[in-house]
């Protein structure tokens, strides 16, 4: 946080004076006039209305309450930082790499949106379904849409869903499809270069779904940042859509079968004002958490936890000690 206002006007004010001491010889030779004099100066008068406009800008950002105990995560890794304003309430470990699971559907879907469109046909094959897990509960051969197998990877956490997916866009990005890299390969190295190009380096994809957690990691710093160009660009707004959803039906364009696609996230009926949310877990990642809510002054604040025993208990403690304490002044 910056200074406030009152320590920036304390300091301009004081130091003239400790000045204007050093040349006269004493501090008993300072007069009322002398200070008065330094206190007119035109350079001091632009520091105090640059102070002054500082402090303007400031009022918007939240006030501790130093009344309520600093909070203690027993996660691996936690954030809540307001992205609009650049303003971290909590941190912990935010830099240290670890797995983060099916949090890496979320950068799948931002990829598959960066080269087809949500209305395209895909054809759901054998070593798609054969993926571990049968959230979705997809068939072989079975035709949905890009945008069904979206709400079947953010909602249900559908790792078939999302190798369908990363098959797709890979054969799409083949430059030579009779190589031995499979299109699954492709699909992970756009991955791998989109959080590059994003100056995301601390990050390793080595699958679409977030399955092969060994090699595959990010710190909870990379994913906010990503999470911040993901909710800002506009081309991402079908995500968000999505992610708001409590379930999704849809029947595939063959008829083979319906599905119905609940959404993990625990909190989207809790707290009135959750803009989206993503559930993560392996043996190895543990419990993983990114939830997006809408604060006051038109804030959004990005909440995650990685490496949790209780993923769903520590996010909520999070969101209700930054909801207890920080205050934020009166929006004009």
């Amino acid at each position: 946080m910056k200074p406030t206002f009152n320590i920036i006007i304390s300091f301009f004010i004081v130091l003239p004076v400790l000045l204007l001491s050093y040349q006269l010889g004493t501090p008993e030779a300072i007069t009322t006039a002398h200070i008065a004099q330094y206190l007119s100066e035109p350079a001091l008068k632009l520091t105090l209305a640059a102070a002054s406009k500082d402090a303007e800008t400031e009022k918007n950002l939240p006030i501790r309450k130093l009344e309520i105990p600093d909070f203690q995560s027993t996660a691996n890794s936690a954030l809540a930082w307001d992205f609009k304003e650049n303003f971290y309430f909590f941190t912990k470990e935010t830099n240290t790499a670890r797995p983060i699971a099916s949090l890496t559907k979320l950068i799948s879907a931002a990829v598959v949106l960066d080269y087809v469109q949500p209305q395209e046909n895909v054809v759901v094959s054998l070593e798609a379904v054969k993926k571990d897990g049968n959230s979705g509960n997809l068939r072989e051969g079975e035709i949905l849409t890009v945008k069904d197998l979206l709400a079947a990877a953010l909602l249900e956490s559908s790792n078939d869903a999302a190798y369908a997916l990363g098959e797709h866009v890979g054969a799409k990005l083949s430059v030579n499809p009779e190589s031995n890299t499979t299109p699954v390969r492709v699909f992970v190295k756009a991955m791998n270069q989109k959080f590059n190009d994003l100056g995301l380096v601390h990050t390793n994809f080595t699958d679409p779904a977030g399955l092969e957690d060994i090699n595959s990691f990010s710190t909870a710093e990379d994913l906010a940042k990503f999470i911040k160009y993901f909710r800002t660009n506009p081309n991402y707004s079908l995500v968000w859509d999505i992610l708001k959803l409590k379930n999704y039906h849809t029947e595939s364009q063959n008829r083979i079968a319906a599905h119905d696609f609940k959404n993990t996230n625990p909190f989207l009926e809790e707290y009135a004002h959750v803009i989206g949310g993503k559930t993560g877990y392996t043996a190895r990642a543990l419990g993983n958490m990114l939830l997006v809510v809408a604060g006051p002054n038109s804030s959004e604040i990005i909440y995650l936890i990685l490496g949790a025993d209780d993923r769903e208990s520590e996010t909520r403690k999070l969101v209700e000690w930054v909801a207890q304490a920080w205050t934020w002044p009166q929006e004009k």
